[in-house]
């Protein structure tokens, strides 16, 4: 939602972009949770074996999307304050200097912290895979967005594989929700 060539300032379009990203965090957050339990339907009544591990990475990936998630809420709404309170490119960025002087709260709400959410959404699609709830083909293509996403991003935010990755990788997350929704839980493994 950047303008071709736009700068990280307040007004209309930073409002906008981060109202969506705000949602869209609140969902992968909803989405988390609603993936976990449709995968733990598939182990219901095993305790042991491969079905146990299966329910510790679940779990765990649960956490970093719920975790995460919460820490780009944060991030999206400090920076809808500061967006709303600036006037200017340089006065917003005054703003986000105090909060990213907090000790860690720079490597949690903006950087790392921020980032696990896509590796708990590739680990739900391998899981889902793993399972038999949905096609390996589906984890391919939610890992491929996000590496696509990955290596955009480090070209930078207005790059035009951004847009790329984020279309595959909510390809494959539609496709995946689809799959985990339509196919019953079968039997727990031995």
């Amino acid at each position: 939602m950047r303008p071709i060539g736009g700068q990280a300032e307040p007004g209309g379009w930073w409002t906008a972009a981060h109202a969506v990203w705000l949602a869209g965090f609140v969902m992968f957050a909803a989405m988390g949770l609603r993936f976990g339990g449709l995968i733990t339907a598939d182990d219901a009544g095993a305790a042991t074996g491969p079905t146990a591990g299966r329910r510790a990475v679940l779990r765990a990936s649960v956490l970093l999307v719920l975790l995460s998630s919460l820490a780009n809420v944060v991030q999206l709404a400090l920076d809808l304050v500061g967006g709303f309170r600036a006037a200017d490119r340089a006065e917003l960025q005054d703003m986000f200097g105090g909060v990213k002087d907090i000790p860690g709260a720079e490597q949690l709400i903006y950087g790392v912290g921020a980032q696990l959410v896509f590796v708990g959404l590739v680990a739900f699609a391998i899981l889902a895979a793993v399972a038999r709830r949905a096609e390996a083909w589906t984890a391919a293509l939610v890992t491929g967005g996000t590496v696509v996403l990955a290596v955009a991003m480090g070209f930078g935010r207005n790059h035009w594989l951004v847009p790329v990755g984020m279309t595959v990788l909510l390809a494959g997350l539609a496709v995946l929700g689809g799959q985990l929704t339509r196919r019953p839980a079968r039997a727990a493994d031995s």
